[in-house]
This record gives C-alpha cells, sequence and structure tokens, in this order.
C-alpha cells in the first residue's frame, strides 16, 4: 500500500486557508443603518357631515349620524325625506404602519342658523370608523378612508331656534404619533 505524501506547502496552505476563515467570521461589521422614512401625514376632505331635513315637536331630541351615515333621531326629533344624510369623508395619506390618533378640537361644537338661533354637535369616540386611534394600511399613495358621524342636540324650534339652514365648522386633528 502506498501512502500519499503530503508536502509542507499543501500543509501550509490549508492552515492558512482556514485561518483566513477564522478570521473573516471573527470580525464584527458594523455599518450605519438606514435613516428613518419621513413620515408626512396629509389629510383630505372627501365629504362634509349632513344632518339632512327633519323637524322637531315641542320637546328636544337629538339626531345622531353614525359613521356609515345612518341617521337615528332620538326625543322629538323627525327625519322629512327628501335630502340625503352622510357621515363626513376624511382621506389620510400616510406611509403603511404609521399610527394616527384622531381627536376633535373641542368636545362641542356651535351650529349658527341663517336666520338666528345655534345648536350643538358632539363626536364621540365611537362615531369614527376607524376608532379614535388607527395604523395606516393603504400604501401613502392611496388614502386611507376615515368617516365621521356625530350628534346634533335639537331644541325645540322656536323664536330662539327658527327653522333654517344650521352651518358651522368642525376642527378634528389627526394627530401622527
Amino acid at each position: 500500500m502506498i501512502k500519499p505524501v503530503k508536502s509542507r506547502g499543501l500543509i501550509y496552505f490549508r492552515k492558512l486557508y482556514l485561518g483566513m476563515i477564522f478570521m473573516i467570521f471573527s470580525f464584527q461589521v458594523a455599518s450605519q443603518e438606514n435613516p428613518p422614512i419621513p413620515i408626512e401625514v396629509e389629510v383630505r376632505t372627501a365629504r362634509f357631515l349632513d344632518f339632512g331635513a327633519f323637524t322637531t315637536g315641542v320637546g328636544t331630541g337629538q339626531l345622531h349620524i353614525s359613521y356609515d351615515s345612518t341617521p337615528t333621531p332620538t326625543g322629538d326629533v323627525y327625519m322629512i325625506n327628501g335630502r340625503v344624510v352622510t357621515s363626513a369623508l376624511f382621506d389620510v395619506y400616510a406611509n403603511p404602519g404609521t399610527i394616527i390618533n384622531i381627536m376633535p378640537a373641542s368636545p362641542n361644537f356651535i351650529l349658527y342658523g341663517s336666520d338666528g338661533g345655534q345648536m350643538t354637535v358632539s363626536i364621540a369616540d365611537s362615531d369614527y370608523s376607524t376608532g379614535s386611534t388607527f395604523i395606516t394600511t393603504a400604501n401613502a399613495d392611496m388614502p386611507n378612508e376615515v368617516y365621521v358621524g356625530g350628534t346634533l342636540d335639537v331644541s325645540s324650534i322656536d323664536s330662539a331656534n327658527p327653522a333654517g339652514k344650521y352651518t358651522g365648522t368642525i376642527i378634528i386633528n389627526f394627530i401622527q404619533e
């Protein structure tokens, strides 16, 4: 039987090769992490909150519009056919995974009548289709739709609050966390 002869050069090469592999895997490589993606949130009003047409009896009541545009009159408030009731719709543009907190600027907002008078609108956490806090899922160029309802406090129609068109501004803050 013939034994293979190992040359000193081959043994030296194997040791050098193993040593280089050891050195490559033993060094820790440090690199700079990527900069964070800039977070920009843009909100556009796509549709306004509209309580439609209604009337009252001698008493008072409330008219609640849910985020899916379902009207719920209570007390002495009666809906009149013909005018469409809609929740507000906001299109929120942000990077996917952005946490958004929705908060009205005030607990109550005043609507002013065309012939005098005023009514109060309030927005609760349950009036948001997404809840008061949500995480965006759509791509940055596609809207995350947020529907918002509200409750209108209606007093009886009299000289203090005559019939007419009532308008006002509702301010809702979309806060990126």
